[in-house]
């Protein structure tokens, strides 16, 4: 019986050790609050702009869409569900693509895409404007491009 008990600690420790432990785990998901706005161009509500926000950090880039009024809601991980909270740059630019079926795109249009967003929202390395969303209170942005 003495031959035994060595095998079969390692053999529970094996299996034990064994029970996903190790296993690869996702990306934390950081806690969100509540985040919406409005976009406007030149004063006037902007439909179809990718509004996104880059955390200082790298973390996470929540982004939103808005509709004809300019409104968007933020989502970083589901619908609407907001961002974590911290400081953000912000980017935006025309959503331009058109779906004419499920996973098909309609073609550009001769000479390309044109949009009415500056260039210099579109880029990180370029935005002007900065957020910072605080947690624990629904965040409200006014995102004017000009």
């Amino acid at each position: 019986m003495k031959h035994y008990l060595p095998f079969a600690f390692i053999l529970g420790m094996t299996a034990a050790l064994g029970c996903g432990s190790d296993a690869p785990k996702g990306p934390e998901k950081l806690s969100t609050t509540p985040v919406d706005g409005i976009v406007t161009l030149n004063g006037k509500p902007a439909a179809e702009v990718s509004v996104s926000l880059h955390h200082s950090e790298g973390k996470v880039a929540p982004r939103g869409i808005s509709d004809k009024d300019g409104k968007f809601s933020i989502a970083t991980y589901g619908k609407d569900d907001g961002a974590p909270a911290g400081k953000y740059k912000v980017t935006a630019a025309k959503d331009m693509t058109k779906e004419v079926s499920p996973g098909v795109l309609a073609p550009p249009p001769p000479g390309g895409f044109k949009s009415d967003i500056p260039a210099k929202y579109e880029s990180v390395n370029t935005t002007d404007i900065s957020v910072e969303i605080k947690a624990g209170e629904k965040n409200s942005l006014k995102i004017d491009l000009k």
